[in-house]
């Protein structure tokens, strides 16, 4: 949902609950600047006569930095319908939009701004709320058995809200443009890659982050899916990240550690973020094996 909110509900099981945590530029603040993320999606209705399904997703997400504890907090909500449009090839598009309240505030105990007009530094406003509309498509197809190729574009901040605490309705949240293309495939019995091509634009700045995860098969039987990864991958003129991670069956578990190699890295000594994630999915009749309405591209 974050990445796109075309991919609400995309995965085989009814429900899906994840959590993530992250912690950057700690060498250079105190706190550093922290982000919190809570996620629950469910099926409201599936269908493997006609290979479709609607689903809802909510999530809880949570950025704050410094003493000031500047920061964020966005609820959201995400429709999405997705629908086989060919069998022969488990051929998937989906279509999701997002709405959003974002709430943007500061400790102003914490705060000591200039005391005349010509200093220019006195701020109205401590914390303001603004409403946020977003939406994307995805698409993905099996080439062949566990090899999977999949697309998707979203736009967020479609209509650009306005974001300052001088109340000037004319200080614009632009548009943000999401795009990413994947492909995995299998390199022997038990291994697999997966590659991936992420990229971020927004105004004048934009973020390309290009990469790979290689997938080792711990299953011993058919009935359960085991499997490590390790993901490296390389953000523009950023850093360096490196991405463990573990699954069992719809339990996956990781990590992933930013490598800073920015000009920013005499201060940050390389360290960039530390990020910890889970993700969960269940039925509600308990576990059981299924036919699946959306195959997931895991190994």
């Amino acid at each position: 949902m974050f990445l796109n909110p075309a991919k609400t509900t995309f995965f085989s099981s009814d429900f899906k609950v994840g959590a993530a945590y992250r912690n950057q530029w700690q060498t250079v603040s105190v706190s550093g600047y922290n982000t919190y993320l809570l996620t629950a999606e469910a099926k409201l209705y599936k269908s493997r006569r006609y290979r479709q399904s609607l689903g809802i997703g909510i999530g809880l997400a949570r950025d704050v930095a410094g003493s000031l504890q500047f920061g964020q907090r966005n609820i959201f909500a995400s429709l999405a319908y997705n629908k086989q449009i060919k069998k022969s090839n488990n051929q998937f598009i989906a279509a999701g939009i997002q709405i959003g309240n974002t709430n943007w505030s500061y400790d102003i105990s914490n705060a000591d701004f200039g005391q005349s007009e010509s200093d220019k530094e006195g701020i109205l406003l401590s914390r303001f709320s603004v409403f946020d509309l977003s939406a994307g498509l995805h698409w993905q197809m099996d080439i062949k058995e566990e090899n999977t190729i999949a697309a998707g574009i979203a736009l967020f901040h479609m209509n650009e809200p306005a974001l300052s605490f001088y109340d000037n309705s004319e200080v614009k949240l632009k548009k943000r443009f999401t795009s990413y293309l994947s492909w995995m495939m299998p390199t022997s019995e038990n291994t697999g890659i997966k590659l991936l091509v992420l990229s971020s634009f927004q105004n004048d700045n934009y973020e390309i982050t290009t990469g790979a995860d290689i997938v080792y098969n711990l299953s011993r039987t058919m009935v359960n899916t085991e499997a490590i990864g390790l993901g490296l991958y390389f953000r523009s003129n950023d850093a360096i990240i490196l991405s463990p991670y573990y699954q069992y069956n719809s339990l996956t578990a990781g990590l992933s550690y930013d490598i800073n190699i920015s000009g920013l890295s005499a201060a940050t000594k390389t360290y960039g973020a530390l990020e910890l994630w889970l993700s969960y999915g269940f039925n509600i009749s308990g576990y059981r094996k299924q036919i699946q309405s959306i195959p997931c591209p895991t190994f």
